[in-house]
């Protein structure tokens, strides 16, 4: 039922940019990446949808400084079950959805194992510092690290969810923060 008003809503939204050139016929308003223009923001209501399609499905506010392709490919993944070892849209592990996203949006090979995968970051990111894109570790079991993640922006990252595989998460959720060990950085 809620796909069925969702997509009823998105078919109204979109036939309202077709008629009107704007969801509405006020001003469009200014993102966040323009808030200091002093002129209008330009109206390009399409990149505007798909930012806000790609907000909702991810669970955070995305803008046009984000990396869209990105998102495109990590929203794709949303609901693809865990299956360790695995590296198709079948079933994913978190080392492998992690190596898979950086080589289709990339190019980069990371290796398919989430405590060796450490050693193949440029540099170590603090927590304080982190951005979209950047990879987490976690040590879930034990001393080693067990577990590796996307971070997406706001304290939001994305990974292969045993229970419930690729989703979002927070990461000061206490499960998450008690196992956080470090992030890293390839690109940039």
């Amino acid at each position: 039922m809620r796909k069925i008003v969702f997509t009823f809503v998105f078919i109204v939204g979109s036939f309202g940019l077709f008629v009107n050139g704007t969801t509405d016929k006020g001003t469009y308003p200014c993102l966040p990446a323009q808030a200091n223009s002093s002129t209008n923001c330009p109206k390009d209501s399409s990149l505007q949808v798909e930012l806000n399609l790609l907000s909702a499905k991810l669970g955070v506010a995305l803008d046009t400084t984000c990396d869209l392709n990105l998102m495109k490919t990590l929203a794709d993944w949303i609901g693809t079950p865990y299956r360790h070892a695995g590296y198709c849209k079948k079933g994913i592990d978190c080392s492998g959805f992690v190596s898979k996203i950086y080589r289709e949006v990339y190019g980069i090979c990371l290796t398919h194992s989430s405590k060796a995968m450490i050693s193949e970051m440029k540099e170590r990111v603090k927590k304080t510092e982190l951005q979209t894109g950047d990879i987490l570790f976690f040590k879930i079991h034990g001393k080693r690290i067990s577990h590796v993640a996307i971070y997406l922006k706001d304290g939001y990252f994305i990974h292969a969810s045993i229970s419930n595989g690729i989703m979002v998460d927070r990461l000061s959720a206490p499960y998450y923060a008690r196992h956080y060990y470090a992030a890293g950085r390839i690109l940039g």
